[in-house]
């Protein structure tokens, strides 16, 4: 296994190859940088935050097809609650193999990966639940086909306790410590429908909550699904 390790906020993603085995490899080491409150190795957001932003959303259009997604990938965004605070365009914003990659030890390295498994385009949205309880980011990557989606899930771990999911799909969840008291735990959680790689982050509050991970990735897993 070629470990291709990014690290932030104290965390650890290794991309292996295209065996599926790398959640099952043993961790790797870790050497952390200093922990950031909006960004992680797709936790929370791998692009700068932008101040929330009341502007309308622009109109964006997709469509899918038998695992396929064509059109703006910002369509397939999960929407977010209607008293939520977004965080720039409200209809989501790019995200591209080298936002992806900007977090990792071995940038380069890491785009070669993107590379190898067809990475095409991203998108993610974050935002604010109401109160500011928590903060949530939405990420979505697209890649050659569907086979290429599921290699790439299958090549990420991440350093964390692992959760249980219940959506009978392939998915993957993960407790993520912050080590400082800067910042606060997340809960991360990875899955790919189709084409579509999912990453979904809850950050925040006095305790995340595992059963908001759940119905979020539900969601999300079944708009890119249905396209509603």
């Amino acid at each position: 296994m070629l470990a291709l390790v990014g690290v932030t906020a104290g965390l650890v993603v290794a991309l292996g190859s295209s065996s599926g085995h790398a959640d099952e490899a043993a961790p790797t080491s870790s050497a952390s940088t200093a922990p950031t409150a909006n960004s992680s190795a797709g936790a929370a957001t791998s692009t700068p935050s932008a101040a929330p932003s009341a502007a309308a959303t622009s109109t964006v259009k997709g469509q899918v097809s038998q695992g396929r997604h064509a059109g703006d990938l910002r369509f397939f965004l999960l929407a977010p609650p209607k008293d939520a605070e977004v965080y720039g365009d409200e209809a989501g914003s790019p995200l591209t193999a080298a936002d992806l990659a900007s977090t990792a030890s071995d940038e380069a390295a890491v785009k070669r990966a993107l590379n190898d498994y067809g990475f095409k385009s991203g998108a993610y949205r974050t935002y604010l639940t109401a109160g500011g309880g928590a903060e949530v980011t939405v990420k979505l990557s697209r890649f050659a086909d569907a086979a290429s989606a599921a290699g790439y899930y299958n090549a990420h771990y991440y350093e964390g306790d692992k959760l249980t999911l219940t959506g009978g799909y392939p998915a993957r969840a993960y407790h993520l410590k912050s080590g400082s008291a800067e910042s606060t735990d997340s809960l991360l959680a990875i899955s790919y429908q189709g084409d579509v790689h999912i990453t979904i982050t809850v950050t925040g509050g006095t305790k995340a909550d595992p059963k908001l991970l759940q119905s979020l990735l539900d969601a999300q897993y079944q708009r890119l699904k249905s396209g509603r």
